[in-house]
């Protein structure tokens, strides 16, 4: 009998040992999911002067939206138009995530500051954003289409102004009757053509096949380039230039300021321009000189080859990329998706007068109330991203029309030979092929 008491208190006393232990053990588990240390990420994030504030706060509602981490952000200011060279700086110590122009592109992937996108992000980029944007984050590696960064914007490009009291909404269909109806009021129509190739470019652009390829190595070196404006179509582009240039109201020897002088009217009242081809930034200066009659609408359609053909237009987009040697990839991708989703596209928008690349905002009400960016919003049906453009395009470009100038001031313009037209063509390709 004793052995079996002693046995007894044994055995109760491995149970309430038992029990203790498990009680622990779950107390422990309730510690470590209520109370255990989050898991703690930094994240540097570089964005322009002006988009401080706004990147803050979209910041810190991703990581009130993720709360099973503790994020830290650190800000840096830095504009989209140089970016590409400030990362590449000290790519290895730069930023996780960052904006840049959609032009920087290619040598941001050369310097291997730009990581793949893939994935879920990949489908949801493709999915939600505009085929031009896509485009324009998208480069073509060994002969397959690859994904680096994250839309942001698209609204870098030529849209028409115009002087409603002066034109009509029925006016500004085709170009015709745009220098029509401004040489009828004793005005101009400026349209930056000579000195600026990309103006220039949105003529040949309204043939489709009308374009360039260039082919670049493993490191993003151009290769080669190949181009054909100089074919048949290129000719009738030509001759449609001719046309157009002598008209007696078409300025195409102009730039921002000018542009802003011929809207503002002079000692007596009068105001010398009545329309002109500019971007989102000139709105604010445009609207403060034509207030309600400022009239906005994508580009006219232009006759070419004895059809009406819609001009064409480079769409620049920002774009958001993660960095290719960032220690923390997979949080950037989450956080680089996050800044470019549809909330935060309409937050940008609305905050900074941005035009969206994602669909649902540009299609939003929001954004059909903006006059300004409804027209871009209607450029970018035509328009082509602004990437991979060959080294030695801008220059040669920018000068093919010069000597029409000369030709329109001695009346001779008209007299161009399709023969003389063809050589400048030729010479065009000569230089930018490689």
């Amino acid at each position: 009998m004793k052995h079996i008491k002693i046995l007894s208190l044994v055995l109760a006393l491995l149970m309430l040992c038992t029990t203790f232990a498990a009680c622990n053990k779950n107390d422990n588990n309730n510690d470590n999911n209520n109370d255990g240390p989050k898991e703690k990420i930094v994240l540097t994030v570089w964005g322009s002067q002006e988009d401080q504030e706004m990147l803050k706060e979209m910041c810190n509602a991703y990581a009130e939206a993720n709360p099973d981490k503790e994020y830290k952000f650190l800000f840096g200011i830095q504009g989209e138009g140089d970016a590409a060279d400030k990362v590449l700086n000290d790519v290895t110590s730069g930023p996780d995530v960052f904006s840049f122009a959609s032009d920087q592109i290619n040598k941001l992937i050369a310097g291997g500051a730009l990581a793949r996108i893939g994935g879920d992000n990949e489908k949801y980029v493709k999915e939600n954003n505009s085929a031009t944007s896509v485009d324009a984050a998208t480069v073509t590696m060994n002969g397959q289409d690859q994904l680096f960064a994250y839309p942001s914007t698209e609204d870098n490009t030529l849209f028409l102004y115009y002087d409603k009291s002066v034109i009509g909404t029925d006016k500004v269909d085709t170009l015709d009757e745009l220098l029509d109806a401004a040489h009828a009021a004793g005005k101009k129509v400026h349209f930056k053509l000579n000195d600026d190739g990309w103006y220039l470019s949105s003529f040949f652009f309204a043939y489709p096949d009308l374009g360039y390829q260039v082919s670049y190595n493993e490191s993003m070196t151009e290769t080669g380039v190949s181009i054909n404006y100089n074919n048949a179509q290129g000719l009738e582009v030509m001759k449609a230039l001719v046309k157009y240039v002598n008209h007696p109201a078409l300025v195409i020897q102009t730039d921002d300021s000018k542009l802003i002088a011929g809207f503002t009217p002079d000692a007596n009242g009068k105001v010398e321009v009545a329309a002109g081809v500019s971007g989102t930034w000139n709105a604010q200066a445009v609207h403060e000189l034509l207030g309600d009659n400022m009239g906005v609408a994508k580009l006219p359609t232009v006759e070419i080859g004895g059809e009406q053909r819609q001009l064409t237009t480079y769409m620049g987009c920002k774009l958001i990329g993660v960095n290719g040697y960032s220690n923390n990839k997979a949080e950037a991708h989450k956080l680089a998706l996050w800044l470019t989703n549809e909330q935060n596209q309409l937050k940008r928008f609305e905050v900074r007068g941005f035009g969206p690349s994602n669909k649902s905002v540009a299609t939003s009400e929001a954004v059909a109330n903006n006059p300004v960016i409804a027209a871009v919003m209607a450029q970018a049906k035509y328009s082509r991203a602004q990437k991979s453009v060959p080294g030695n395009y801008w220059t040669p470009m920018g000068a093919l029309i010069t000597p029409f100038i000369e030709r329109k001031e001695a009346g001779t313009l008209a007299d161009y030979t399709d023969a003389e037209l063809q050589d400048l063509l030729d010479a065009l390709v000569a230089q930018i092929s490689k």
